[in-house]
């Protein structure tokens, strides 16, 4: 793990543009303290109109680019950036952030807590990204390669596949990480428009169930729908996790 201070950053936070900003689409399972969106920061290596984010501690108004965010941190050989610039550090305190993009589109998946622990209710998942798909396949099915991050520290990085079937409108599958025994299975979500929601996700540690019942929703992102991202939430926030992809 890469720890940073990003007392730069919080500077750079302050200076915030008021270009015109792109349309961009996604959620965080908990709006308390982060928030998703365009991008408004302009300074240092961040740029306004792209997916970006917002800290509670210094105004969830002021997002700043995930772009910009990996020119500072580049991501490791999982492909995921970590932040480590706990909210108790300073007055620039960012929280902890674990991230990844999906290839080829400005789409980001991850999750968020104040000081890297999933357990203190702060744990919260999200997703962005522009060029949602303005027209949806209507027939046929498409397989996606996901990566799936659910308390990244230490159940490492999921990867899996999901499976749209875009005639019956729905979306299924799951991801897990063999060496961790660590899994997320979405269950099977409704696709509407370039929308995707259910209500059947579960977490699993070795095949022992850890929650269900879990709620899913998510994005596609593309032409032909080429990219999905969405998040799953369950009444244990712990256990909430953010993923990503790109059609196979």
């Amino acid at each position: 793990m890469k720890y940073v201070n990003l007392n730069l950053l919080a500077v750079a936070i302050m200076a915030v543009s008021g270009a015109a900003q792109a349309t961009v689409v996604g959620t965080q399972s908990d709006d308390t303290y982060i928030e998703v969106g365009a991008a408004t920061v302009f300074g240092g290596p961040h740029t306004p109109g792209g997916p970006g984010v917002g800290v509670y501690t210094m105004g969830k108004a002021n997002k700043v680019d995930f772009a910009g965010l990996q020119g500072v941190v580049p991501p490791n050989a999982d492909g995921v950036t970590t932040i480590h610039n706990p909210i108790a550090d300073n007055h620039g305190g960012m929280g902890v952030f674990d991230f990844a993009k999906v290839a080829g589109h400005e789409v980001y998946f991850g999750e968020w807590s104040t000081a890297g622990d999933v357990t203190d209710g702060t744990h919260t998942v999200y997703y962005a990204g522009e060029g949602a798909t303005a027209s949806m396949p209507t027939s046929g099915t498409a397989e996606y390669s996901v990566a799936g991050l659910s308390d990244y520290a230490s159940n490492g990085l999921l990867s899996g596949t999901l499976t749209a079937d875009f005639g019956a409108n729905t979306l299924s599958g799951g991801m897990q990480n063999g060496d961790t025994g660590y899994s997320i299975d979405i269950g099977t979500a409704t696709i509407s428009g370039n929308t995707f929601v259910g209500g059947g996700a579960r977490a699993e540690l070795s095949g022992v169930e850890l929650a269900r019942d879990g709620n899913v929703e998510g994005h596609f992102f593309g032409a032909n729908a080429a990219a999905l991202a969405g998040i799953a939430t369950f009444a244990d926030s712990q256990y909430d996790a953010a993923f990503g992809g790109s059609r196979d």
